[in-house]
């Protein structure tokens, strides 16, 4: 439902980009489900403890996240926005009061530099996990486009007798990072979808009689 046409255009009208976490990558999938554990822990506490539906807790969860400073960043996510960690109107007028007296500050100034430091903190935090997860991996395999390949994907199998692959697919794009877009070479009904180096293997086609003849001939 996420590569809807009507869903797509909604999110660009927005201003906003969708990204999509490669299937079998568990770093990264281990990142974003993290983060959804949190907001479901806090969904709990608020409906166990005052007998609210959930829905009646999303604005203060909102709220609490944003103010919340992130480890990597060292800011929150409404100051990264707006320059303040202010909440409500009020709270903020009083804090410009009392924190810069006699005072003409360019919040917009202020806002960009720790926007920058952020960016720069971001990617020293990127340099430092891709490091730690490629310490022992071995280099990826490459393939090219129109390439013919299985994926592997064991939370699919179906049994002890399943290989866990599935196929084949036909490589259509190479992407950044050693990812690639695939298409399944039957029912795809225009469909895509992505998968790491890692997991693919290449298929070298079918064993039928007209590539086993040469085994098979007589001298």
């Amino acid at each position: 439902m996420f590569e809807a046409s009507s869903f797509t255009g909604w999110v660009v009208e927005l201003g906003c980009d969708i990204h999509y976490v490669t299937p079998e990558m568990h770093h990264a999938n281990g990142q974003v489900e993290r983060y959804v554990r949190t907001v479901l822990n806090l969904i709990r506490v608020e409906r166990e403890n005052k007998n609210t539906t959930w829905s009646d807790a999303l604005c203060k969860i909102q709220l609490v996240l944003n103010i919340t400073k992130q480890e990597t960043t060292q800011l929150s996510a409404l100051n990264l926005l707006i320059g303040s960690d202010a909440t409500t109107p009020v709270i903020r007028a009083l804090i410009r009061d009392v924190a810069v007296e006699n005072a003409q500050p360019n919040r917009e100034a202020w806002r960009e530099m720790c926007r920058d430091r952020a960016r720069g903190l971001l990617k020293d935090n990127q340099a430092k996990q891709d490091s730690y997860v490629n310490r022992q991996r071995r280099p990826p395999r490459t393939f090219q486009v129109n390439d013919c390949v299985f994926v592997i994907k064991y939370s699919q199998s179906t049994g002890k007798l399943d290989s866990g692959m599935r196929g084949p697919y036909r490589v259509i794009k190479v992407l950044p990072s050693g990812r690639y877009e695939l298409k399944l070479l039957g029912g795809a009904r225009g469909k895509t979808t992505q998968a790491a180096a890692q997991y693919m293997v290449l298929w070298k086609g079918e064993w039928c009689p007209e590539s086993c003849a040469a085994f098979f001939e007589s001298k």
